[in-house]
């Protein structure tokens, strides 16, 4: 087991290694230049090579990407090419926000699509079942057609304009909701399915329930704890397409995330702050999968023995 997880250590690292290389090097590919964006946003009028030396852009490629690799290592990130400020405590900023977005809208999404799935598979009475199965399979469809730029303004006119509940910017509710049901749709058939083999491939359903077991209580214990590992790994393989529709729904609802912060630092150049801002949403992804991992070896103690 220890040379398993020494194995995937070094791989995580690899690809974390690969992915900043990679970021770093699409990003200085994009056009314009930052330096005279810097010194737009400013307001200097410093000759441009002194400024590029001072931002560190006239050092080549493979210098640059040491050098900052190095700092990184002791804490610092550097400074932001337009603020001025330094980077580190901005992206554990925006970071926090993100999480925090993401965090809500994981609960959210869990408990629609407990709620679908496991009705869907589980309610005792067939014709009401029925009714609740169909529903869960329309639901999964409209959703996953639905894209995520859309459903955010729909929603955003709906509660902060036909019904002015919310403001339109500055919350988490709707930036969460919104999320939510993006993955709500697919996670609840996810469930159905899951629920419905289970409670069919087990012998201690029907003995259960000749106990007289209450049915919610059968449908809980014998049919959605099996499965539990299997949803709980595939939760944290969903980390990276959580924040990555994160990024969308910041930049929609002017929520200041790691999302709003990389798509602010693309428009102005801001080479450093992408970097990073890429960098630490490659890392979370990752670390969500490992997360995923780690929770589904919890709560399935075959693997463990397996391990």
């Amino acid at each position: 087991m220890l040379a398993r997880l020494i194995a995937r250590l070094v791989a995580s690292l690899a690809v974390i290694a690969l992915v900043f290389v990679i970021s770093r090097a699409l990003i200085r590919a994009l056009p314009g230049d930052p330096v005279e964006t810097a010194m737009a946003e400013s307001g200097t009028a410093l000759p441009i090579e002194e400024v590029r030396a001072e931002l560190g852009l006239d050092a080549p490629f493979s210098t640059s990407l040491i050098r900052d690799a190095r700092r990184a290592l002791h804490g610092d990130l550097g400074i932001s090419f337009i603020s001025r400020r330094p980077i580190a405590p901005i992206l554990a900023r925006s970071l926090g926000r993100t999480v925090t977005l993401a965090g809500l809208a994981l609960a959210f999404a869990l408990l629609f699509s407990l709620v679908i799935g496991v009705s869907a598979a589980g309610l005792p009475d067939e014709r009401t079942r029925l009714l609740a199965d169909r529903f869960c399979i329309a639901y999964g469809a409209c959703i996953a057609a639905l894209p995520t730029p859309w459903i955010g303004p729909v929603l955003m006119l709906v509660f902060c304009v036909w019904i002015p509940l919310l403001p339109t910017g500055g919350h988490i509710l709707l930036p969460a909701v919104t999320l939510a049901l993006g993955f709500s749709g697919l996670w609840s058939r996810l469930l159905r399915d899951r629920v419905r083999e289970t409670l069919e491939g087990s012998g201690s359903v029907n003995a259960a329930r000749a106990r007289g077991v209450h049915e919610w209580k059968v449908v809980l214990k014998y049919g959605l704890a099996p499965c539990s590992g299997a949803l709980l790994a595939y939760l944290g393989t969903q980390a990276g397409a959580l924040i990555a529709g994160a990024f969308i729904t910041e930049t929609l609802f002017d929520w200041h995330g790691l999302g709003f912060l990389l798509v602010d630092a693309v428009l102005k150049r801001d080479y450093p702050t992408v970097e990073w801002a890429v960098f630490t949403a490659s890392v979370a992804s990752l670390a969500g999968t490992a997360a995923g991992d780690w929770m589904q070896r919890r709560a399935d103690p075959r693997l463990r023995s397996d391990a």
